[in-house]
């Protein structure tokens, strides 16, 4: 069949294409003079307001305050998050007098309830640091929010308004694989008081990854279970327990990597053979010992790999210690 061609259509075709080049174009030069315009507003908002909230930081504040327009309130919000974040003490209430006197509050609640994400964002930081109680509501429904940044940041604004709701929050901790730990360790360390119970409560979840996060938690934040939780943990031999186990044997306290050995051996399997190993060139006697003694217990030791084990650790320390155990296991025997 012979081609044919449609001059109509091509024409047509064309038009379209030129059509959207030229939209594209358009929204191109929209946006850069979007840009423009929040570069020079942020520009003009910093030379005002800069000298004022810094000077009021120092106890020395105008009896007048400029007027805050709508299009640079965002750009005043954000110029005061960094201000708040760079101080300490009454140096941030002036700042957040500052910011009531000028309706911020107000502006914050609106934003957190009817603002695009950006707004959202935004409104969840300047709350946390006003200390706004009323947004309260508005920000568990944040913490909660699929957005991992939105809801990470509600999650910090909530402990600077109300730390006793740590409790509450606990599960979203312990459940939400999206939150890193270390992101959450410093907000959580200002109302560890209340944490221990939840997070134990979350060590008897089905979820093994539930399980891990309580844990890294609970270690990050430095509590302490009773005895109770902890020979009962240890006599759960669960995954979960084995990589802050593992992590410990780095400890830089003796009697802690000690006391983890101990429990690998207890719970561990043939891939903390080397690791443990490892210890026998410890520092510590008692490390040495456990390490030696848990050679004997793991899943896949026995007399053969301890005896491997001290040849092959070059420290004299590490090779007395595994003959000083294989010494006893023939006395034993």
């Amino acid at each position: 069949m012979p081609f044919e061609f449609d001059a109509r259509a091509a024409l047509i075709a064309g038009l379209w294409a030129l059509t959207a080049a030229a939209l594209i174009w358009i929204e191109i030069l929209r946006l850069r003079r979007r840009q423009a315009r929040d570069e020079r507003i942020a520009a003009e908002v910093t030379a005002r307001w800069h000298p004022i909230l810094s000077l009021a930081s120092f106890g020395i504040r105008p009896d007048t305050l400029p007027p805050l327009h709508k299009d640079e309130q965002a750009a005043f919000l954000k110029l005061w998050i960094y201000l708040q974040t760079s101080l300490r003490g009454d140096a941030r209430a002036a700042l957040s007098a500052i910011a009531t006197e000028l309706h911020c509050d107000s502006l914050t609640l609106r934003m957190l309830a009817r603002g695009n994400r950006g707004d959202r964002l935004l409104a969840t930081v300047v709350a946390g640091h006003l200390g706004l109680v009323p947004a309260l509501r508005l920000l568990m429904v944040h913490a909660e929010s699929r957005d991992s940044v939105l809801s990470l940041q509600a999650l910090h604004s909530i402990l600077r308004i109300s730390p006793e709701l740590a409790a509450t929050l606990a599960p979203l901790c312990t459940r939400r694989g999206d939150r890193p730990v270390s992101q959450l360790l410093p907000s959580l360390r200002a109302c560890s008081g209340w944490l221990l119970p939840p997070l134990v409560a979350a060590l008897s979840d089905a979820n093994e990854a539930h399980v891990e996060r309580a844990l890294q938690l609970i270690a990050g934040l430095r509590l302490s279970p009773d005895m109770d939780v902890q020979r009962r943990l240890l006599a759960q031999p669960s995954p979960a327990l084995l990589p802050p186990l593992r992590a410990l044997l780095g400890h830089g306290d003796s009697r802690v990597r000690a006391a983890a050995v101990d429990a690998l051996a207890r719970i561990g399997n043939p891939a903390d053979i080397a690791p443990v190993a490892a210890r026998l060139t410890d520092a510590s006697w008692r490390v040495r010992n456990s390490a030696a003694h848990a050679l004997l217990a793991l899943p896949g030791g026995g007399l053969d790999v301890l005896r491997q084990a001290g040849l092959a650790c070059g420290d004299r320390y590490g090779l007395n210690m595994t003959e000083h155990v294989l010494a006893e296991h023939r006395l034993a025997a």
